[in-house]
């Protein structure tokens, strides 16, 4: 888990505010592409937002060479999702 610059967010009718991003990985096949599942929390760490960023190419290479991962991982999907992480 990461935190991000607080976003307000509509939900559910009303205004919520995330804090931080949740990264799984839910598809790599080893190659050429991955798939990252995001949840976006609030300041309990409950999710408020979710969705998927799809990753190739350049991007995919950049990823496994980074040297750390998880840590690329988070940068590239906040890129994606126009987030800044603190």
């Amino acid at each position: 888990m990461r935190d991000i610059q607080p976003l307000d967010i509509w939900s559910n009718g009303e205004t919520k505010t995330a804090v931080c991003m949740k990264l799984y990985i839910s598809y790599d096949d080893l190659t050429a592409t991955a798939a990252l599942v995001y949840s976006l929390c609030d300041v309990d760490g409950r999710n408020i937002y979710d969705g998927q960023v799809i990753f190739d190419g350049q991007t995919y290479i950049d990823w496994g060479n980074s040297g750390d991962s998880n840590n690329e991982a988070y940068t590239i999907a906040a890129s994606m999702l126009n987030l800044t992480l603190v």
